[in-house]
């Protein structure tokens, strides 16, 4: 049960014995990996599996399997709209301009291939860059911190490309949500890109029944269903022994699969660009965080803060990739454990005075008291 299709799934959504990413990253390899996942198995499903993906007016089976494959937007005079509800633009899908939907057929092998891609990053930084540096600085339990402070020397001439390797991996993440909207979106016509937006506007300035009786001329095609329309035309030709065209026939046909295809890619669409924001703003704290020591300090105790080690800070003087080294080890260790490579890193191997001794218990207290109350209040 742990496997599907030889993938071993507590390895693509388990957690790392040790964490050398972030949440960040971990949305887009686990999240948005299984949220292309999702839309594989269900368009996979729904092509290929299900009988009915197309049914058109006809009953001749031929004709179902050719308009699967050769259906075009364009709707004839003759299917007048009352006897349509959810196709594509008429005005842009002219007769002598059609637009052909075999292009559906690919949709599942597409998502696919944005499902290798999202994980690139994270394989490049697991693999290339990180390659078990956070691991051999953790140890295991019994790693004391002496020996976690002597390995973490070792690794400071490493922690600057440490650090530059993984802001290159998160802006690599950015990279390949852009290279999937352009995949995506050469593939459905060029009508991808902006999808979300289109249909956002669509509803915003839809008109009501009443102005689209009196205003006809003004009403628009729903983006939905322009970009996956429910009703596609079909036109048939029979050929005869003496060649060219017998008989030509245009007829409906339904493409039910297309309901799930318009809000999997509107939801796609907007997780995407969540994405891309929150990676944007979290490229530019990582920009903060390599070119401001001070940032970079102020970051580093945020980690520390949970332990309860809110030491004198002044003393701990280090580089703005060093404090990102330490704030990953901080993520991996226990409290006491850090505070040992913290004293060993400030007073080096030396207990602290008595002075700081007495702010640092006097904070730590100070903390104590502040979540007893806190629970005292709830």
């Amino acid at each position: 049960m742990d496997k599907f299709g030889g993938l071993d799934l507590k390895k693509l959504f388990g957690r790392d014995e040790v964490h050398h990413d972030n949440w960040l990253f971990k949305l887009h390899h686990q999240v948005n990996f299984f949220v292309i996942l999702v839309g594989v198995l269900f368009i996979f499903g729904e092509n290929y599996l299900n009988g009915k993906a197309i049914v058109c007016v006809t009953k001749d089976d031929y004709a179902n399997q050719y308009c699967w494959l050769h259906g075009t937007g364009h709707l004839s005079a003759n299917f007048g709209k009352e006897f349509t509800k959810c196709t594509m633009d008429q005005k842009e899908a002219t007769e002598k301009n059609d637009r052909e939907t075999h292009y559906y057929l690919w949709l599942p092998f597409i998502l696919l291939l944005c499902m290798g891609l999202v994980k690139i990053p994270r394989v490049i930084w697991k693999t290339l860059c990180e390659r078990g540096i956070m691991a051999s600085l953790v140890g295991d339990e019994a790693q004391t911190g002496e020996k976690i402070v002597a390995r973490f020397k070792k690794l400071k001439r490493r922690s600057v490309p440490y650090h530059v390797y993984f802001a290159v991996c998160e802006l690599l993440n950015i990279v390949i949500i852009l290279l999937c909207f352009q995949i995506l979106d050469s593939l459905l016509n060029g009508k991808f890109w902006m999808y979300g937006a289109n249909v956002s506007n669509y509803y915003k300035d839809k008109l009501t029944p009443e102005d689209q009786n009196n205003n006809s001329g003004l009403e628009k095609t729903n983006p939905m269903c322009n970009l996956f329309p429910t009703e596609v035309a079909c036109n048939l030709c029979t050929g005869s022994i003496g060649g060219g065209c017998n008989d030509k026939s245009s007829f409906l046909c339904i493409l039910s699969n297309n309901l799930f295809n318009q809000y999997f890619f509107l939801i796609l669409w907007f997780w995407w660009v969540f994405l891309l924001f929150i990676s944007i703003l979290g490229l530019l704290y990582r920009a903060a965080q390599m070119s401001i020591p001070s940032f970079s300090k102020a970051v580093f105790q945020t980690y520390i803060t949970p332990y309860g080690l809110e030491y004198p800070m002044s003393k701990l003087v280090l580089r703005p990739t060093d404090y990102f080294l330490l704030g990953r080890l901080a993520i991996n260790v226990k409290g006491s454990t850090m505070e040992a490579v913290l004293n060993e890193l400030m007073y080096k191997g030396k207990k602290p005075s008595k002075e700081e001794e007495t702010i640092r218990v006097t904070i730590s207290n100070g903390q104590s008291s502040g979540e007893e109350q806190s629970s005292g209040e709830e």
